[in-house]
C-alpha cells in the first residue's frame, strides 16, 4: 500500500510539472520544492525508479518527522526527460519556494543547466559531475555542487599509486598532446606530483594524429628494461600506444589517465584509476537498500543510483538544517553558504565533506584497476583529495 501511495505521489508530481502556474499558486508556505532532472533514459528505468524511490522515501521521512527540515516539508518534483537543447529552452517552474535543482542527467545536460541557472542563485546539486567543469580557475560557480571529484583527481591518484608500487629508480614517462588542453594540463599536474614523490618522469609531447609518433616513443623507451608509461592521450591514442607496446613485446606497463569503459577490455594489463567503477561491488550501498526496505517496504534495483540520490537529499537537508532556525523565508544566499561546509554526507562506506574551495567532496575513494581476462580487476583502493582547479601555463 505504501508503495502504491508513493508511486501515485510521484505521478502526481510529474503531472503538476506541466502546470507550473497552478503549482506555484497552490503550494502552502511551509512546502518547499526541489526540481529533479532525470537520468539519460528517464524515470522508467531501474536507475530512474531507484532515484525516485529514494527521493520519495526522504519526502515521507521529512513529512512525518514532526518538524520537517528547517520547519518545512519538501516535495521532490520529477521533471520530464531533457536533452541539452530542452534544458536551455523548456520552462522550469522555479519560484520563491524552489529550494534546489537536482540533476542525475548526462554531463552535457548539466553544463546547459548550469549556464541557464547561473544568475538565479538556486542551488544546483549534481549527482556526478566528474566531466563537468564549473570552476574556471577563479573559484567554483557559487550555486553548483557535485558528488564527484573533477576528472583531474587521477593526477594525485596515480602519484599515490606510484609511490606505493614503483621504486624511485624505476623509469616513468608521461605522454600527452600539447594540442589538447586537458591532456597537457593533467600531464603537467601529474608530473608535479611525481616529482614531489621523488620520481624523475620523462615527458613526451606528441601529435596523437601521427601514427609514427607512437613508434618513435616506443623505440625510445625500449632501451630501458621496463617502466611505466602514463598516457593522457584519450581512447584512440592510448589504445595505439598499448598496441605499440604489444608489438615490441616490452615489459613497460601502460597507466591510462582516461575514464575506463568497455572499449578497453581487450587491452590486457592496462591500468586505470577511477572513483566510480567499483561502487556497485565495493561501495557499501546495500545498507541503504536494507534500511529503505525495512522502514517503508520500498524496493531499490540500482543501489548506486539510490546512493547518489540519498547523498544529494542529505546534502540539501543538512544545508537547510544548519541555517538559523526557524526559517520563515527561503534565503538562498544563506543556503548556498551553508551547503559549502556540509559534512558527514553518507555515501555507502564513504563519508563526504563538502569544501568551499571546490563545492565537491574533500576526498573520494579511488579504485586502481587492471584489465585482465576481459574484465576490470581491483588492485588497490586509495583515498584521494580533490584538487582546486588551476590553469597550467
Amino acid at each position: 500500500m505504501k508503495n502504491k501511495f508513493c508511486c501515485m505521489s510521484l505521478v502526481l508530481t510529474i503531472i503538476l510539472m506541466w502546470a507550473p502556474d497552478a503549482l506555484c499558486a497552490a503550494g502552502p508556505s511551509w512546502l518547499w520544492n526541489v526540481l529533479v532532472i532525470p537520468p539519460r533514459d528517464g524515470w522508467e528505468t531501474d536507475v530512474g525508479k531507484s532515484i525516485a524511490t529514494v527521493l520519495s522515501w526522504h519526502e515521507l521521512e521529512i513529512g512525518e518527522s514532526g518538524y520537517g527540515t528547517g520547519g518545512h516539508d519538501v516535495r521532490f518534483n520529477l521533471l520530464p526527460p531533457m536533452d541539452e537543447d530542452s534544458v536551455l529552452k523548456a520552462p522550469l517552474p522555479v519560484d520563491e519556494k524552489t529550494a534546489a535543482v537536482m540533476s542525475f542527467a548526462a554531463p552535457e545536460v548539466d553544463r546547459a543547466l548550469i549556464a541557464r541557472m547561473a544568475k538565479t542563485g538556486v542551488p544546483i546539486l549534481l549527482s556526478g559531475g566528474e566531466e563537468v567543469l564549473f570552476d574556471k580557475g577563479t573559484g567554483p560557480a557559487r550555486n553548483v555542487f557535485a558528488l564527484d571529484l573533477y576528472r583531474d583527481y587521477r593526477c594525485p591518484a596515480f602519484a599515490l599509486y606510484a609511490a606505493k608500487t614503483v621504486t624511485p629508480e624505476a623509469h616513468l614517462a608521461l605522454i600527452a598532446s600539447r594540442f589538447a588542453v586537458n591532456q597537457e594540463r593533467e600531464a603537467k599536474i601529474t608530473y608535479g606530483f611525481l616529482d614531489e614523490a621523488g620520481f624523475m618522469p620523462l615527458p613526451f609531447w606528441v601529435d596523437a594524429s601521427t601514427r609514427n609518433t607512437f613508434d618513435m616513443v616506443s623505440q625510445e623507451i625500449e632501451s630501458s628494461a621496463d617502466g611505466v608509461m602514463l598516457s593522457f592521450l584519450g581512447n584512440m591514442g592510448s589504445r595505439e600506444m598499448w598496441r605499440s607496446f604489444m608489438r615490441l613485446n616490452t615489459k613497460w606497463r601502460l597507466w591510462n589517465c582516461s575514464s575506463p569503459d568497455e572499449s578497453y577490455l581487450s587491452s590486457r594489463g592496462m591500468i586505470f584509476a577511477d572513483q566510480n567503477l567499483f561502487l556497485k561491488e565495493h561501495g557499501g550501498f546495500m545498507g541503504l537498500k536494507h534500511r529503505i526496505w525495512t522502514t517503508r517496504a520500498m524496493h531499490i534495483s540500482d543501489i548506486v543510483a539510490a546512493g547518489r540520490a540519498n547523498a544529494l537529499a542529505e546534502l540539501l537537508k543538512r544545508g537547510i538544517d544548519a541555517l538559523p532556525q526557524p526559517i520563515d523565508v527561503l534565503d538562498r544566499s544563506a543556503l548556498l553558504q551553508s551547503l559549502e561546509t556540509v559534512q558527514g554526507i553518507p555515501f555507502g562506506l564513504q563519508t563526504l565533506d563538502i569544501v568551499p574551495e571546490t563545492h565537491r567532496p574533500r576526498t573520494r575513494q579511488v579504485y586502481i584497476t587492471e584489465v585482465s581476462n576481459g574484465a576490470y580487476v581491483l588492485l588497490e583502493t586509495l583515498p584521494v583529495t580533490g584538487l582546486v582547479y588551476t590553469t597550467i601555463d
